[in-house]
């Protein structure tokens, strides 16, 4: 009869060999934090969003206000071309800043809605976000109000009229990026890591030991009989 001994997950054992090697994990952990420690000692700089707002609109006509919306629409990509971000440079007036570093900094979206009532139909203004991040809270607010300023004077010069408006200046900003919550969330992660990795050697080292330690591991779960047991004996 041939007895073949399969694998049995012992949960006890393993439980009771994590915490007879914490010492283990804990080793692992605090080393796993160091390194996480090392990787994060040059901090990165915190990133600072600031937001204007431009829309479509115009009170003179409805045909006219449908082409501040239309435009809205169908050059939306130009807010973030290269002629606006350097002419949004110019009306920033640094020389610390270039187009491409504006281009790379502004992230638009767009929107609108239409709203109908039961003696007229109201076209409402779609309105375009301006969002640019910079290191520097200041430069972000004149970076955004430029960009808008810039987008509205080529949407000016395309479409022959002032369909397209500035709607909000950038009057705030906001924290987008907090190097130090993200250092400390690097470290956090590293460290509990480093535990984690530690334990999986330690359950995975239990299950595939081929060593016998029970009644029922020697009798191949029970499928041997037992003729007898040697019991512990002390000196």
């Amino acid at each position: 009869m041939k007895y073949e001994n399969e694998m049995e997950i012992d949960v006890g054992r393993c439980l009771r060999a994590l915490v007879k090697k914490w010492w283990f994990m804990a080793v692992m952990a605090v080393l796993f934090g160091i390194i996480g420690l090392a990787l994060t000692l040059d901090k990165a700089e915190d990133i600072y969003e600031a937001t204007s707002t431009v829309y479509g609109m115009s009170a003179e006509s409805y045909s006219y206000t449908q082409v501040g919306v239309s435009a809205m629409n169908d050059y939306v990509d130009i807010a973030t071309s290269m002629k606006v971000c350097e002419r949004a440079v110019l009306l920033m007036g640094s020389a610390n800043v270039t187009g491409e570093d504006v281009q790379k900094a502004t992230t638009v979206s767009l929107g609108g809605k239409e709203s109908k009532s039961s003696t007229t139909v109201k076209a409402d203004s779609t309105i375009m976000t301006i969002k640019c991040e910079s290191s520097n809270p200041v430069e972000a607010m004149e970076m955004s109000q430029a960009v808008a300023e810039a987008f509205v004077m080529e949407m000016e010069n395309i479409l022959g009229n002032e369909a397209v408006r500035i709607l909000d200046k950038p009057y705030a900003y906001k924290l987008a990026f907090d190097a130090t919550q993200n250092q400390w969330m690097i470290r956090i992660v590293a460290f509990l890591f480093g535990g984690v990795f530690a334990a999986a050697i330690i359950v995975f080292g239990e299950i595939f030991d081929t060593k016998a330690r029970t009644i029922r591991e020697c009798s191949l779960r029970e499928e041997l009989p037992v003729i007898g047991v040697i019991p512990m004996s002390k000196e």
